[in-house]
């Protein structure tokens, strides 16, 4: 993999990191960080409705869901994720519950069409996080996975063609332990750790989060 390879496939996420406010849980601060990938996939909502909606179609890339798919239903995810479809706008918008170990959290995913017949993919995690926690880790803890699954999805469509000139890697389990995964890891950790610069976070704080978000396996 060449330097220009991996900058093409990380480039083709835009990332954006708020942190609007600290509250605490029985006693235990808690900061609110809101991350916001988005990125234009050379496929329209229509086409990438069925991927985010079928379980079928979603463990071809994301991984086993099941449950009652519709407004209302609950699902289990994989990482032992589970939650709730708050509201479907068939093919535009998706808001869920999105429950793991660290909590209930709201998720929305929004499919805009683009003149060009390519679609913008926002993706916005909101995210209630212990303070000493999100400090050692920074937002990489939460935004990895969708790093991954965002690849995942480009792969399986093909719909990064024209933003990398060329096919992206599945991001297979043999794949995530490789060279090629960590070069991508590491791209990804630095650019999250300019988003919570950004963001106001002391950046001393942001590089041992950047440092925590390279390390992981």
């Amino acid at each position: 993999m060449t330097v220009t390879e991996s900058l093409s496939v990380v480039g083709a996420v835009r990332r954006a990191l708020e942190i609007d406010e600290r509250t605490s849980h029985q006693g235990h601060p808690l900061v609110r960080a809101v991350l916001t990938l988005t990125t234009n996939l050379d496929r329209a909502p229509a086409q990438l409705w069925p991927l985010l909606t079928r379980p079928g179609e979603l463990a071809r890339w994301f991984g086993p869901v099941a449950g009652e798919l519709h407004e209302g239903g609950s699902f289990t995810a994989p990482g032992g994720v589970h939650g709730r479809i708050l509201e479907v706008e068939a093919p535009h918008r998706l808001t869920l519950s999105w429950t793991s170990s660290s909590g209930e959290d709201p998720l929305l995913i929004r499919l805009d069409p683009e003149d060009d017949g390519t679609t913008l993919l926002h993706l916005r995690h909101t995210a209630l996080v212990d303070v000493e926690e999100f400090e050692r880790t920074g937002p990489g803890a939460l935004a990895i996975g969708w790093e991954l699954a965002l690849l995942a999805l480009a792969a399986e469509t093909d719909g990064w063609r024209s933003s990398c000139l060329g096919s992206v890697p599945t991001p297979t389990p043999e794949w995530r332990r490789g060279p090629q995964a960590a070069a991508y890891l590491r791209a990804w950790s630095v650019r999250w750790a300019a988003e919570a610069v950004a963001a106001g976070v002391d950046e001393g704080v942001a590089r041992r989060g950047e440092a925590a978000t390279t390390g992981t396996s």
